[in-house]
């Protein structure tokens, strides 16, 4: 009997210490692939966007919490669907769009219950409207759908606020967009990444120094006394916090220096 409970015992740890070992391979590919991926998405670079996107596919394999690799194969799709030049044709757009939608729906059927997989998605039915413009009213549907789910579970996620300031950024006045609302969206998302702790370092936490990029977009396009200022201020935090932000250095900057003129 002794022997018997002495080999349970063995076996229990041995066990332990297989899901410990597993759980820890899962920890070290995922922050590997992470750090991979932030300056494929500062560079926009799409040949090590791709490499990335394979580094998480090969995560899979190791089947511990597929919903949240998922969620980086999308963001990767994501990225890679921006990368797409004036010059070239929308099927680079529509290919990644799609393929990230796909990703980020099989992470959401794994757990619903993760605001920044909402925000992904609405963030890539945005894109839609570059390729179907046809299809509004599914559309807004669409990416109503994701933000009201996304608000449901974190109201004030800086990822959800960045991603409405954005969208309120590109809307013309007349629908119900512009800076006027832009500023105030942007503003809390500014403050929200200030004070953001992610329940886990696996988690998503990209976006603040395009959050203060905006926001400098915003005052330049508003251009009222001091905005200019404002303007170059939070330029010069977002390249303190990401030097390598290739959002801030090449188009943000630019901005700045083409409404200085």
């Amino acid at each position: 009997m002794k022997k018997t409970i002495f080999s349970i015992i063995i076996l229990f740890t041995i066990c332990l210490i297989n899901i410990n070992a597993q759980a820890s391979d899962f920890t070290k590919a995922m922050m590997k692939a992470k750090k991979n991926l932030k300056p494929a998405m500062d560079k926009a670079d799409e040949k090590a966007l791709i490499k990335s996107r394979g580094e998480f596919e090969r995560i899979l394999q190791l089947k511990e919490d597929p919903w949240l690799v998922n969620y980086y194969i999308a963001l990767a799709d994501h990225s890679l669907s921006l990368t797409a030049s004036k010059d070239e044709k929308m099927d680079k757009v529509k290919t990644y769009t799609e393929s990230g939608i796909e990703a980020i729906t099989k992470s959401l059927d794994l757990n619903p219950e993760f605001a920044d997989s909402y925000v992904l998605l609405e963030a890539l039915h945005f894109n839609r409207w570059s390729y179907e413009q046809d299809k509004m009213q599914e559309i807004i549907a669409a990416t109503t759908s994701a933000d009201e789910s996304a608000k449901k579970l974190e109201p004030t996620n800086p990822r959800l606020l960045l991603i409405t300031g954005i969208s309120q950024f590109y809307t013309p006045e007349a629908f119900g967009g512009g800076y006027k609302v832009s500023i105030p969206t942007l503003e809390k998302s500014v403050a929200s990444y200030k004070t953001r702790k992610e329940k886990s370092e696996l988690y998503p936490d990209w976006g603040y120094e395009m959050a203060m990029g905006y926001m400098a977009l915003n005052l330049l396009k508003r251009n009222d006394d001091g905005d200019k200022v404002k303007a170059k201020e939070y330029i010069d935090e977002a390249v303190k916090y990401n030097p390598d932000a290739g959002f801030i250095t090449e188009y943000v900057m630019k901005e700045y220096k083409d409404a200085s003129k």
